[in-house]
């Protein structure tokens, strides 16, 4: 055997097979770091999509965050880590990295939205898709949201912009999708979009604006009740703003919720309990907890405990 395709052949099958306490430690690849991610559940089965770095390299720093890690799990204490998914496109638009990718699956296919970043930091954002959530193909070769096309928006097509972390949900018969970005007074702020079909998206403008923050990260949308609870984080505290519908926020300040994380994903809901993952600005990796709104002051607690998650159907047999 060629002793090249050997040394691949052999750091692939060690980084498949690693596993450590991952309750405890958090997940993330042998040899890297995890942050905005994603999670989908298949036929039982939980895929990970995720930004991967080296560790102690900056995320702006060419040739660092430049491919999506992929891993799965049955039960969130052993994952699998699969080979990398999703490379920047070194003559397309998104030469520089990739960051923050967002998976819904619609009409027999699965559909990835990610930001893809020039050299320079200049933002926008993306789409791929798959029928086997293994392999990706672009969608044309022009981002799906461009919002130097928007008046609210500022966002040079070049020297940096920023135009991140989608999310996208079902509603209505269509989809709404949130991301992040800044807008002409120089406020951070979440914005909104709308499709029928996931491929054509029409600008909806600023869905949320707050003079106190110049960035927002990873915004998160999700129904609770009647209401609407949009999340999102960035150097601040991970924070949330309620509404009674999906389409436009108060513009008054946010509710903190936990002061070292900056992303969260939901994965199962029991009452006012939750269960989420999430990755902090401490940590860059996978973790666990349980976010309890019945509490006197709601947060996320992190699960370290593997009983922990049979509350959730998940974990090992009593």
């Amino acid at each position: 055997m060629n002793p090249d395709y050997q040394c691949y052949h052999d750091a692939v099958a060690r980084q498949r097979t690693h596993q450590e306490d991952w309750l405890q430690t958090g997940y993330a690849p042998l040899g890297f770091y995890l942050k905005d991610f994603c999670l989908l559940e298949a036929a039982g089965v939980w895929h990970l999509y995720h930004i991967a770095g080296t560790p102690g390299v900056s995320c702006g720093l060419p040739g660092n965050e430049v491919w999506f890690g992929h891993a799965t799990t049955r039960d969130f204490l052993t994952w699998e880590t699969h080979e990398a998914c999703f490379f920047i496109d070194v003559r397309g638009w998104d030469h520089g990295h990739v960051f923050a990718p967002c998976v819904v699956t619609h009409g027999g296919r699965h559909w990835m939205f990610y930001t893809g970043v020039a050299t320079d930091n200049t933002q926008r954002i993306g789409l791929a898709t798959s029928t086997d959530l293994f392999h990706w193909e672009r969608v044309g070769d022009r981002p799906v949201i461009r919002p130097e096309e928007y008046g609210w928006a500022c966002c040079p097509v070049t020297g940096g912009a920023a135009c991140r972390d989608p999310h996208v949900l079902a509603h209505a018969g269509g989809f709404q999708m949130y991301y992040t970005a800044v807008t002409q007074d120089g406020r951070g702020c979440v914005a909104r979009a709308s499709s029928r079909d996931l491929l054509t998206w029409q600008d909806e403008g600023v869905a949320y604006a707050f003079s106190g923050w110049n960035q927002c990260e990873s915004s998160n949308v999700q129904p609770v009740g009647d209401r609407w609870r949009l999340f999102f984080g960035g150097h601040h505290a991970w924070s949330y703003v309620d509404a009674d519908q999906p389409w436009r926020w108060p513009d008054g300040p946010p509710r903190p919720l936990r002061a070292d994380i900056t992303g969260m994903e939901v994965i199962a809901r029991r009452g006012d309990r939750w269960l989420v993952a999430y990755f902090g600005l401490r940590y860059y990796r996978l973790l666990v907890g349980v976010l309890d709104w019945a509490a006197p002051e709601p947060t996320i607690v992190q699960v370290t405990a593997p009983a922990a998650l049979r509350e959730f159907g998940l974990g090992p047999a009593p």
